[in-house]
């Protein structure tokens, strides 16, 4: 093997080795993947109730306001994957609107009631 020798020399092995390094490095970076998306627990054109992760109340249908088989105390998601809006109501009388495709966490209170609407926008009328 001959001794590299000589500026020229010197800079001819910087060279190579900044070489194998850039292409090193960029061989071992990897794509940036997306992590898996996790299957919905409501399906189009469904509005759900999830509790503890599991869904325990889902309607479909455009209907006026009705009582859920059971109040239903928070904590609780409410996952609207319908175009429309709906209306969630609690025990105490209060009424929230759910825009089209969204979700909303209640941490407080006990929801009572659901009207699923067949307009966008939050008004009730």
């Amino acid at each position: 093997m001959k001794a590299v020798s000589g500026p020229r020399g010197v800079m001819a092995v910087l060279a190579a080795t900044l070489l194998l390094l850039g292409g090193a490095t960029a061989t071992a970076q990897a794509e940036p993947t997306s992590p898996p998306t996790p299957a919905a627990p409501c399906d189009y054109p469904s509005v759900c109730f999830v509790k503890d992760g599991k869904v325990v109340y889902e309607y479909d249908e455009v209907t006026p306001w009705q009582y859920l088989p059971e109040r239903l105390p928070a904590p609780v998601q409410v996952i609207n994957t319908r175009h429309e809006s709906i209306w969630i109501g609690d025990t105490k009388g209060g009424a929230e609107c759910v825009q089209p495709e969204s979700i909303v966490d209640k941490w407080l209170g006990t929801l009572e009631t659901l009207r699923i609407d067949d307009s966008v926008e939050c008004r009730l009328t």
